[in-house]
């Protein structure tokens, strides 16, 4: 099964020639997709944080820039507050392999705003993944992928998505995968100057390892009412980055709002606001 607005096909049953095959042709037809993206180093450019999506966010499609900032966005992709704050750019460097583990409002945030911002998404074997949070935070449907690969490997998909695509995110089944497979898929990442997220198992070579964990929660008062927020600690780490924690509260829109928003919680404000405790942390 394969759904979203840039509809992909159906690959189950296929075998893995023809499935590689139904993918690139796909790909090619997605009107607008990166086709190319330079793989120049961007610690040779300054690079402000880039903030979440706003009603202007399309502005940092790839076809909408010109000049100094088209060159930034063509180097890097956008992120969620909680993100933008703890890596050492503000943003993604293309040709990153990175792993995401924990809260899944991370991911759909990573994914809303770089679909917000003009740049195509591929879902691969995410069936859980929520499409309307990603609708919350501001994202671009139409830009999204979803891709079931079936009893095939996702690597394989994944492998061809960052041909052509921005952000790629695929399970690996909870497995280990060998360094030869690392190796080749890292290497091609980089040459098509994409974004990789691994979000279960193990891969050798990540560049960022990104975890977090709900801490806490708000709208629920003596057992009753409904959850208005969220409080996740989130932590980023990789080579040559010493790891870097925040704590960043995601809250419901409010009436005349339509979207949630991120806001980060200073000890201070943790200190003297107490919202309900999760039982077990995630």
């Amino acid at each position: 099964m394969a759904g979203t607005a840039d509809a992909l096909p159906n690959l189950t049953g296929l075998g893995k020639a023809e499935q590689l095959a139904a993918l690139r042709r796909t790909m090619a037809s997605i009107p607008g997709r990166r086709d190319h993206a330079p793989t120049d180093s961007v610690d040779a450019m300054p690079v402000s944080p880039v903030g979440p999506p706003t009603s202007d966010a399309s502005t940092f499609g790839d076809r909408a820039l010109s000049g100094p900032v088209r060159s930034q966005a063509l180097r890097t992709i956008p992120t969620p507050t909680p993100l933008t704050e703890l890596l050492p750019r503000g943003a993604l460097a293309r040709g990153t392999v990175l792993s995401i583990t924990g809260s899944g409002s991370i991911l759909v945030g990573l994914v809303a705003t770089a679909s917000a911002a003009g740049h195509h998404v591929a879902l691969i074997g995410q069936p859980k993944f929520g499409l309307l949070a990603v609708h919350e935070q501001g994202g671009d449907l139409s830009k999204i992928a979803l891709i079931d690969p079936g009893q095939a490997d996702p690597l394989d998909a994944a492998s061809v998505c960052i041909e052509g695509l921005d952000l790629v995110v695929t399970t690996v089944h909870g497995r280990d995968v060998p360094p030869t497979r690392a190796r080749a898929l890292l290497a091609r990442n980089r040459t098509h100057a994409g974004v990789l997220a691994i979000t279960d198992g193990h891969m050798p070579g990540l560049d960022l390892t990104i975890s977090s964990r709900p801490v806490a929660y708000g709208g629920i008062e003596q057992g009753r009412g409904r959850i208005r927020s969220i409080t996740i600690d989130t932590t980023v780490h990789g080579r040559g980055i010493t790891a870097r924690t925040g704590r960043y509260t995601l809250t419901a829109p409010t009436f005349g709002e339509h979207e949630l928003r991120w806001t980060p919680v200073t000890l201070d404000a943790a200190a003297g606001h107490r919202p309900h405790r999760l039982a077990v942390a995630q």
